[in-house]
Protein backbone atom coordinates (compact mmCIF):
# COMPACT_ATOMS: atom_id res chain seq x y z
CA UNK A 1 0.00 0.00 0.00
CA UNK A 2 1.33 3.43 -0.93
CA UNK A 3 1.69 5.86 1.98
CA UNK A 4 2.45 9.57 1.66
CA UNK A 5 4.15 11.27 4.59
CA UNK A 6 3.28 14.98 4.65
CA UNK A 7 5.11 17.87 6.25
CA UNK A 8 4.20 17.88 9.97
CA UNK A 9 3.87 20.88 12.26
CA UNK A 10 7.03 20.55 14.36
CA UNK A 11 6.69 23.89 16.10
CA UNK A 12 4.12 26.12 17.72
CA UNK A 13 1.93 27.45 14.93
CA UNK A 14 4.44 26.44 12.27
CA UNK A 15 3.18 27.12 8.74
CA UNK A 16 6.26 26.02 6.82
CA UNK A 17 9.81 24.82 7.28
CA UNK A 18 12.98 24.30 5.29
CA UNK A 19 14.29 20.80 4.63
CA UNK A 20 17.84 21.40 5.84
CA UNK A 21 19.01 17.89 4.95
CA UNK A 22 17.66 14.45 4.15
CA UNK A 23 18.77 11.60 6.41
CA UNK A 24 17.42 8.97 4.01
CA UNK A 25 17.37 8.30 0.26
CA UNK A 26 15.18 6.51 -2.25
CA UNK A 27 15.47 2.75 -1.76
CA UNK A 28 16.07 2.89 2.01
CA UNK A 29 13.89 0.70 4.18
CA UNK A 30 13.10 2.35 7.47
CA UNK A 31 11.01 1.71 10.55
CA UNK A 32 8.43 3.82 12.29
CA UNK A 33 10.01 6.68 14.33
CA UNK A 34 13.28 6.56 12.38
CA UNK A 35 14.61 10.08 11.63
CA UNK A 36 14.21 10.95 7.96
CA UNK A 37 15.07 14.67 7.67
CA UNK A 38 16.27 17.77 9.49
CA UNK A 39 13.88 20.71 9.33
CA UNK A 40 14.85 24.34 9.98
CA UNK A 41 11.92 26.27 11.39
CA UNK A 42 11.56 29.46 13.44
CA UNK A 43 15.24 29.41 14.46
CA UNK A 44 15.28 25.72 15.38
CA UNK A 45 16.80 22.71 13.66
CA UNK A 46 14.79 19.57 14.40
CA UNK A 47 14.66 16.01 13.20
CA UNK A 48 11.34 14.71 11.90
CA UNK A 49 10.48 11.07 12.39
CA UNK A 50 8.73 8.68 10.04
CA UNK A 51 5.19 7.61 10.98
CA UNK A 52 5.49 4.57 8.67
CA UNK A 53 7.55 1.43 8.22
CA UNK A 54 8.49 0.66 4.63
CA UNK A 55 10.70 1.38 1.64
CA UNK A 56 11.12 4.93 0.41
CA UNK A 57 10.18 5.22 -3.25
CA UNK A 58 10.14 9.00 -3.69
CA UNK A 59 11.40 12.19 -2.05
CA UNK A 60 9.19 15.04 -3.21
CA UNK A 61 11.62 17.92 -2.61
CA UNK A 62 15.33 18.65 -2.58
CA UNK A 63 17.27 19.67 0.51
CA UNK A 64 17.11 23.43 0.95
CA UNK A 65 13.45 23.63 -0.12
CA UNK A 66 10.86 25.51 1.94
CA UNK A 67 7.80 23.29 2.38
CA UNK A 68 4.38 24.19 3.73
CA UNK A 69 2.81 22.11 6.49
CA UNK A 70 0.63 19.43 4.90
CA UNK A 71 2.61 19.21 1.66
CA UNK A 72 3.92 15.75 0.66
CA UNK A 73 7.47 14.86 1.62
CA UNK A 74 8.04 11.12 1.24
CA UNK A 75 6.35 8.27 -0.62
CA UNK A 76 6.56 4.77 0.89
CA UNK A 77 6.22 1.52 -1.08
CA UNK A 78 4.80 3.23 -4.16
CA UNK A 79 5.98 3.23 -7.77
CA UNK A 80 7.88 6.50 -7.42
CA UNK A 81 5.45 8.45 -9.56
CA UNK A 82 3.74 10.24 -6.71
CA UNK A 83 0.45 9.76 -8.54
CA UNK A 84 -1.34 8.97 -5.30
CA UNK A 85 -0.89 12.56 -4.22
CA UNK A 86 -0.06 14.47 -7.40
CA UNK A 87 -2.37 17.34 -6.54
CA UNK A 88 -0.46 18.10 -3.37
CA UNK A 89 2.90 17.99 -5.09
CA UNK A 90 2.36 21.54 -6.29
CA UNK A 91 2.05 22.70 -2.68
CA UNK A 92 5.55 21.46 -1.98
CA UNK A 93 7.11 24.07 -4.23
CA UNK A 94 8.81 26.67 -2.05
CA UNK A 95 7.41 30.16 -1.96
CA UNK A 96 10.93 31.41 -2.58
CA UNK A 97 11.14 29.56 -5.89
CA UNK A 98 7.86 31.13 -7.04
CA UNK A 99 9.17 34.56 -6.24
CA UNK A 100 12.55 33.95 -7.79
CA UNK A 101 11.18 33.02 -11.22
CA UNK A 102 10.04 36.54 -12.15
CA UNK A 103 12.97 37.88 -10.17
CA UNK A 104 15.40 36.17 -12.50
CA UNK A 105 13.80 37.87 -15.50
CA UNK A 106 13.82 41.28 -13.85
CA UNK A 107 17.50 41.22 -12.96
CA UNK A 108 20.17 41.29 -15.61
CA UNK A 109 22.89 38.73 -15.01
CA UNK A 110 26.16 40.23 -13.82
CA UNK A 111 29.43 39.55 -15.61
CA UNK A 112 31.69 36.93 -14.14
CA UNK A 113 34.78 38.78 -12.87
CA UNK A 114 37.85 38.20 -14.98
CA UNK A 115 39.79 37.27 -11.85
CA UNK A 116 37.41 34.39 -11.13
CA UNK A 117 36.59 33.31 -14.67
CA UNK A 118 39.21 30.61 -14.47
CA UNK A 119 38.01 29.27 -11.14
CA UNK A 120 36.27 25.97 -10.86
CA UNK A 121 32.74 26.26 -9.52
CA UNK A 122 31.40 24.30 -6.60
CA UNK A 123 31.39 20.53 -7.15
CA UNK A 124 27.99 18.99 -7.79
CA UNK A 125 27.61 15.73 -5.89
CA UNK A 126 24.71 13.41 -6.67
CA UNK A 127 23.05 16.29 -8.51
CA UNK A 128 23.27 18.63 -5.49
CA UNK A 129 25.54 21.44 -4.42
CA UNK A 130 26.95 21.12 -0.93
CA UNK A 131 25.99 24.18 1.15
CA UNK A 132 24.33 24.82 4.49
CA UNK A 133 20.75 26.16 4.37
CA UNK A 134 21.95 29.47 5.84
CA UNK A 135 24.53 29.76 3.05
CA UNK A 136 21.92 28.94 0.38
CA UNK A 137 19.59 31.56 1.82
CA UNK A 138 22.32 34.21 1.91
CA UNK A 139 23.14 33.40 -1.72
CA UNK A 140 19.46 33.71 -2.73
CA UNK A 141 19.12 37.02 -0.93
CA UNK A 142 22.15 38.40 -2.77
CA UNK A 143 21.39 36.87 -6.20
CA UNK A 144 24.51 34.68 -6.21
CA UNK A 145 24.48 31.58 -8.42
CA UNK A 146 26.06 28.88 -6.24
CA UNK A 147 27.18 26.91 -9.31
CA UNK A 148 29.65 29.71 -10.06
CA UNK A 149 31.09 29.90 -6.54
CA UNK A 150 34.44 28.24 -5.84
CA UNK A 151 34.02 25.97 -2.79
CA UNK A 152 36.75 25.93 -0.15
CA UNK A 153 34.94 24.05 2.62
CA UNK A 154 35.52 20.46 3.68
CA UNK A 155 34.26 17.81 1.27
CA UNK A 156 33.43 20.44 -1.31
CA UNK A 157 31.08 22.47 0.87
CA UNK A 158 30.40 26.08 -0.09
CA UNK A 159 31.00 28.29 2.93
CA UNK A 160 29.49 31.67 3.75
CA UNK A 161 32.92 33.20 3.15
CA UNK A 162 32.97 31.68 -0.35
CA UNK A 163 29.71 33.44 -1.21
CA UNK A 164 30.91 36.73 0.27
CA UNK A 165 34.12 36.46 -1.76
CA UNK A 166 32.05 35.91 -4.89
CA UNK A 167 29.98 38.98 -4.02
CA UNK A 168 33.01 41.21 -3.47
CA UNK A 169 34.57 40.03 -6.71
CA UNK A 170 31.42 40.84 -8.69
CA UNK A 171 31.24 44.29 -7.09
CA UNK A 172 34.84 45.07 -7.97
CA UNK A 173 34.21 44.13 -11.59
CA UNK A 174 31.15 46.36 -11.81
CA UNK A 175 32.99 49.35 -10.34
CA UNK A 176 35.91 48.98 -12.76
CA UNK A 177 33.88 48.28 -15.90
CA UNK A 178 34.86 50.60 -18.78
CA UNK A 179 32.29 53.21 -19.71
CA UNK A 180 30.81 53.43 -23.20
CA UNK A 181 32.73 55.92 -25.37
CA UNK A 182 30.89 59.16 -25.90
CA UNK A 183 29.53 60.04 -29.34
CA UNK A 184 31.44 62.85 -31.11
CA UNK A 185 29.96 66.26 -30.45
CA UNK A 186 27.61 67.47 -33.21
CA UNK A 187 27.34 71.03 -31.89
CA UNK A 188 27.89 73.94 -34.27
CA UNK A 189 31.24 75.80 -33.97
CA UNK A 190 29.54 78.88 -32.55
CA UNK A 191 27.42 76.94 -30.06
CA UNK A 192 27.99 77.68 -26.36
CA UNK A 193 30.76 75.63 -24.77
CA UNK A 194 28.36 74.05 -22.31
CA UNK A 195 26.41 72.51 -25.18
CA UNK A 196 29.49 71.01 -26.80
CA UNK A 197 30.38 69.30 -23.53
CA UNK A 198 26.92 67.80 -23.00
CA UNK A 199 27.21 64.03 -22.52
CA UNK A 200 24.83 61.37 -23.73
CA UNK A 201 22.42 60.32 -20.96
CA UNK A 202 23.68 57.38 -18.93
CA UNK A 203 21.55 54.24 -18.68
CA UNK A 204 20.12 53.85 -15.17
CA UNK A 205 22.14 51.51 -12.98
CA UNK A 206 20.03 48.66 -11.63
CA UNK A 207 20.07 48.00 -7.92
CA UNK A 208 21.82 44.83 -6.77
CA UNK A 209 18.53 43.97 -5.05
CA UNK A 210 15.34 44.72 -6.94
CA UNK A 211 11.95 43.09 -7.12
CA UNK A 212 10.33 40.76 -4.60
CA UNK A 213 11.81 37.88 -2.61
CA UNK A 214 9.78 35.53 -0.42
CA UNK A 215 10.42 35.85 3.32
CA UNK A 216 12.14 32.86 4.90
CA UNK A 217 10.39 31.07 7.79
CA UNK A 218 12.90 32.62 10.20
CA UNK A 219 12.31 36.15 8.92
CA UNK A 220 8.53 35.59 9.12
CA UNK A 221 8.86 34.45 12.73
CA UNK A 222 10.98 37.48 13.62
CA UNK A 223 8.52 39.84 11.93
CA UNK A 224 5.52 38.26 13.64
CA UNK A 225 7.08 38.25 17.12
CA UNK A 226 8.53 41.76 16.94
CA UNK A 227 5.25 43.23 15.64
CA UNK A 228 3.26 41.49 18.37
CA UNK A 229 5.68 42.61 21.10
CA UNK A 230 5.65 46.26 20.03
CA UNK A 231 1.86 46.29 19.73
CA UNK A 232 1.08 44.52 23.00
CA UNK A 233 3.93 45.37 25.37
CA UNK A 234 4.37 48.97 26.64
CA UNK A 235 8.13 49.47 26.21
CA UNK A 236 10.17 51.94 28.26
CA UNK A 237 13.93 52.23 27.69
CA UNK A 238 16.56 53.54 30.10
CA UNK A 239 19.84 54.84 28.69
CA UNK A 240 22.95 54.68 30.85
CA UNK A 241 26.71 54.41 30.63
CA UNK A 242 29.28 53.00 33.02
CA UNK A 243 33.03 53.47 33.39
CA UNK A 244 34.66 50.06 32.83
CA UNK A 245 38.43 50.58 33.13
CA UNK A 246 38.61 48.01 35.97
CA UNK A 247 36.59 45.57 33.89
CA UNK A 248 38.96 46.01 30.94
CA UNK A 249 41.99 45.49 33.20
CA UNK A 250 40.42 42.33 34.67
CA UNK A 251 39.78 40.94 31.20
CA UNK A 252 43.32 41.75 30.09
CA UNK A 253 44.69 39.90 33.13
CA UNK A 254 42.69 36.73 32.56
CA UNK A 255 42.50 36.71 28.76
CA UNK A 256 45.64 34.58 28.32
CA UNK A 257 44.60 32.26 31.15
CA UNK A 258 41.28 31.73 29.40
CA UNK A 259 42.95 31.00 26.07
CA UNK A 260 44.97 28.23 27.70
CA UNK A 261 41.62 26.65 28.56
CA UNK A 262 40.46 27.16 24.96
CA UNK A 263 38.10 29.94 26.02
CA UNK A 264 37.80 33.34 24.36
CA UNK A 265 37.05 35.74 27.20
CA UNK A 266 34.68 38.46 25.92
CA UNK A 267 32.93 41.40 27.53
CA UNK A 268 29.64 39.67 26.76
CA UNK A 269 30.46 36.96 29.31
CA UNK A 270 30.97 39.57 32.04
CA UNK A 271 27.73 41.33 31.11
CA UNK A 272 25.77 38.06 31.09
CA UNK A 273 27.12 37.16 34.54
CA UNK A 274 26.35 40.64 35.91
CA UNK A 275 22.86 40.63 34.38
CA UNK A 276 22.08 37.23 35.92
CA UNK A 277 23.23 38.51 39.31
CA UNK A 278 21.17 41.67 38.90
CA UNK A 279 17.89 39.89 38.17
CA UNK A 280 18.47 37.62 41.14
CA UNK A 281 18.20 40.78 43.23
CA UNK A 282 15.34 42.19 41.09
CA UNK A 283 13.24 39.12 40.15
CA UNK A 284 10.49 41.14 38.42
CA UNK A 285 12.91 41.74 35.53
CA UNK A 286 13.26 37.95 35.19
CA UNK A 287 9.49 37.37 35.07
CA UNK A 288 6.77 38.09 32.49
CA UNK A 289 3.07 38.97 32.35
CA UNK A 290 0.36 36.50 31.35
CA UNK A 291 -2.51 38.85 30.52
CA UNK A 292 -4.86 36.00 29.55
CA UNK A 293 -4.79 34.76 33.15
CA UNK A 294 -3.97 38.12 34.81
CA UNK A 295 -0.88 36.54 36.36
CA UNK A 296 2.82 37.29 36.73
CA UNK A 297 4.95 34.29 35.83
CA UNK A 298 8.18 33.84 37.80
CA UNK A 299 10.40 31.14 36.20
CA UNK A 300 12.39 28.64 38.24
CA UNK A 301 15.76 29.77 36.86
CA UNK A 302 17.72 32.64 35.35
CA UNK A 303 18.29 31.89 31.68
CA UNK A 304 20.07 34.58 29.68
CA UNK A 305 19.35 34.77 25.95
CA UNK A 306 22.18 36.04 23.73
CA UNK A 307 21.02 37.61 20.46
CA UNK A 308 23.29 36.41 17.62
CA UNK A 309 23.34 38.02 14.19
CA UNK A 310 23.57 35.54 11.30
CA UNK A 311 22.99 35.75 7.53
CA UNK A 312 19.64 34.02 8.13
CA UNK A 313 18.43 36.48 10.76
CA UNK A 314 18.57 37.02 14.49
CA UNK A 315 18.88 33.92 16.67
CA UNK A 316 18.66 33.87 20.48
CA UNK A 317 20.45 30.84 22.00
CA UNK A 318 20.20 30.60 25.77
CA UNK A 319 22.73 30.26 28.60
CA UNK A 320 20.70 28.27 31.13
CA UNK A 321 21.12 29.00 34.85
CA UNK A 322 23.66 31.71 34.12
CA UNK A 323 23.71 32.84 37.75
CA UNK A 324 25.18 29.47 38.76
CA UNK A 325 28.06 29.52 36.24
CA UNK A 326 31.49 31.15 36.28
CA UNK A 327 32.42 33.87 33.82
CA UNK A 328 34.77 31.46 32.00
CA UNK A 329 32.02 28.84 31.72
CA UNK A 330 29.62 31.45 30.36
CA UNK A 331 32.21 32.70 27.85
CA UNK A 332 32.81 29.19 26.53
CA UNK A 333 29.08 28.47 26.26
CA UNK A 334 28.35 31.74 24.46
CA UNK A 335 31.04 30.99 21.85
CA UNK A 336 29.68 27.48 21.25
CA UNK A 337 26.08 28.68 21.00
CA UNK A 338 26.99 31.49 18.61
CA UNK A 339 28.81 29.05 16.33
CA UNK A 340 25.82 26.70 16.32
CA UNK A 341 23.52 29.62 15.51
CA UNK A 342 25.62 30.70 12.54
CA UNK A 343 25.83 27.11 11.28
CA UNK A 344 22.06 26.65 11.58
CA UNK A 345 22.43 23.90 14.20
CA UNK A 346 20.40 25.26 17.10
CA UNK A 347 18.05 22.77 18.73
CA UNK A 348 15.00 23.47 20.94
CA UNK A 349 16.88 22.79 24.17
CA UNK A 350 19.27 25.71 23.59
CA UNK A 351 17.07 28.03 21.51
CA UNK A 352 14.16 28.49 23.88
CA UNK A 353 13.39 29.22 27.51
CA UNK A 354 15.22 32.54 27.95
CA UNK A 355 14.00 34.74 30.82
CA UNK A 356 15.96 37.89 29.92
CA UNK A 357 18.01 38.75 26.82
CA UNK A 358 21.13 40.71 25.81
CA UNK A 359 21.38 42.34 22.39
CA UNK A 360 24.81 43.63 21.41
CA UNK A 361 25.56 46.34 18.82
CA UNK A 362 28.84 47.35 20.41
CA UNK A 363 30.81 45.18 17.99
CA UNK A 364 29.46 47.39 15.18
CA UNK A 365 30.43 50.54 17.14
CA UNK A 366 26.81 51.22 18.04
CA UNK A 367 25.90 53.26 21.10
CA UNK A 368 22.38 53.47 22.58
CA UNK A 369 19.29 51.94 21.00
CA UNK A 370 15.81 50.72 21.95
CA UNK A 371 15.85 46.90 21.81
CA UNK A 372 12.51 45.10 21.56
CA UNK A 373 11.64 42.83 24.49
CA UNK A 374 11.64 39.12 23.65
CA UNK A 375 8.51 36.96 23.93
CA UNK A 376 7.66 35.88 27.50
CA UNK A 377 10.20 38.24 29.03
CA UNK A 378 9.99 41.55 30.89
CA UNK A 379 13.31 43.14 29.93
CA UNK A 380 16.15 43.18 27.41
CA UNK A 381 19.57 44.77 27.84
CA UNK A 382 21.13 46.57 24.88
CA UNK A 383 24.92 46.51 24.97
CA UNK A 384 26.74 49.32 23.14
CA UNK A 385 30.34 50.14 22.45
CA UNK A 386 33.09 51.13 24.90
CA UNK A 387 34.34 54.62 24.02
CA UNK A 388 37.01 56.86 25.52
CA UNK A 389 35.37 60.02 26.84
CA UNK A 390 36.24 62.81 29.28
CA UNK A 391 34.75 62.26 32.75
CA UNK A 392 35.07 63.86 36.18
CA UNK A 393 36.59 61.46 38.75
CA UNK A 394 35.94 61.35 42.49
CA UNK A 395 38.69 63.92 43.06
CA UNK A 396 36.98 66.39 40.75
CA UNK A 397 39.58 65.96 37.99
CA UNK A 398 38.78 65.69 34.30
CA UNK A 399 40.25 62.40 33.09
CA UNK A 400 39.77 59.97 30.22
CA UNK A 401 37.24 57.26 31.01
CA UNK A 402 36.23 54.07 29.19
CA UNK A 403 32.45 54.38 28.94
CA UNK A 404 30.24 51.38 28.09
CA UNK A 405 26.81 52.26 26.68
CA UNK A 406 23.77 50.46 28.13
CA UNK A 407 20.10 50.45 27.08
CA UNK A 408 17.52 48.63 29.20
CA UNK A 409 14.03 48.15 27.71
CA UNK A 410 11.42 46.89 30.18
CA UNK A 411 7.73 45.99 30.25
CA UNK A 412 5.97 48.86 32.04
CA UNK A 413 3.02 46.62 32.93
CA UNK A 414 5.27 44.79 35.37
CA UNK A 415 8.33 46.96 35.98
CA UNK A 416 8.11 50.58 37.16
CA UNK A 417 10.73 53.19 36.33
CA UNK A 418 12.23 53.43 39.82
CA UNK A 419 12.62 49.66 40.01
CA UNK A 420 14.25 49.55 36.58
CA UNK A 421 16.67 52.34 37.46
CA UNK A 422 17.58 50.66 40.75
CA UNK A 423 18.29 47.45 38.84
CA UNK A 424 20.38 49.36 36.31
CA UNK A 425 22.40 50.94 39.12
CA UNK A 426 23.09 47.46 40.52
CA UNK A 427 24.23 46.29 37.09
CA UNK A 428 26.48 49.32 36.67
CA UNK A 429 28.12 48.67 40.04
CA UNK A 430 29.16 45.18 38.96
CA UNK A 431 30.38 46.26 35.53
CA UNK A 432 32.33 49.15 37.03
CA UNK A 433 34.18 46.79 39.36
CA UNK A 434 34.11 43.02 38.58
CA UNK A 435 35.05 42.30 42.20
CA UNK A 436 31.38 42.81 43.09
CA UNK A 437 30.50 39.79 40.90
CA UNK A 438 32.52 37.55 43.22
CA UNK A 439 29.93 38.25 45.91
CA UNK A 440 27.14 37.04 43.60
CA UNK A 441 28.38 33.52 42.83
Amino acid sequence: MTEIFKMPDVGEGMAEGEIASWLVKVGDTIKEDDPIAEVQNDKLLQEILSPYTGTITKLYVEAGTIVEVGAPLVEFDGDGSGAADAALTQAAAPAADKAEAPQAEAQAPTEVPSETSGKVGAPVIAGKLRAMPSVRRFARQNAVDLTTVAATGRRGNITLEDVKNALSGASATTDMAPTTPEAPSQAAPDAPAIESETKAPQAPVKSEKAGRVAMSPIRKAIAKNMTSQKQNVPHVTLFEQVEVSKLMAHRATFKEIALKQDVKLTYMAYVAKALAAMVKNFPDLNAHVDMAKSEIVYPDGIHVGIAVDTPSGLFVPVVKNADQKSILAIAKEIAELAERARDGKLTPDVASGSTITISNIGSARGNWFTPVINVNEAAILGLGTIAKEPIVNEEGEIVVGNMMKLSLSFDHRLVDGMLAQSAMNDLKKMLNDPAYMLMEV
